[in-house]
This record gives C-alpha cells, structure tokens and sequence, in this order.
C-alpha cells in the first residue's frame, strides 16, 4: 500500500468518524435525522471494512514475505 493509499484511506475514515458523530449529535428522533444517522453508520461500516481489508494484505504480504 503505498503513502497516497494510506492517506487517502485515513482522510476516509476521518470523514465516516465526523459524519457519524455529526448524525449522532443531530439525532432528534425525526426520519430525516434516522436516515442521516444510518447513512453515516453505513459509511463508516465501509470505510472500516476498506482499513481492515487493506491491513490484511498488508499483514499477508509481509508474512508471504518472511517466508
């Protein structure tokens, strides 16, 4: 993965983590503010699972590596 990767990744994930907290500090109980809230999760559900695939081939790539 290479430093652009990384940022680009890290920016994502900044953006997810500020847009779910921004849904959860505008949550009013309206169905506007639930559906900004369950976007903002599924954003950050992605963005998550994005870091996480990302670091398992990191990880692989290393141990094939060291093999």
């Amino acid at each position: 993965m290479t430093i652009q990767q990384r940022v680009a990744l890290a920016q994502r994930l900044g953006e997810a983590e500020l847009s779910l907290q921004r849904a959860m500090r505008g949550l009013d109980g309206s169905p506007a503010a639930r559906m900004r809230l369950a976007d903002a999760r599924e954003e950050h559900r992605a963005a998550e699972a994005q870091a996480l695939l990302a670091l398992g081939i990191g990880w692989c790539q290393e141990e094939v590596a060291a093999a």
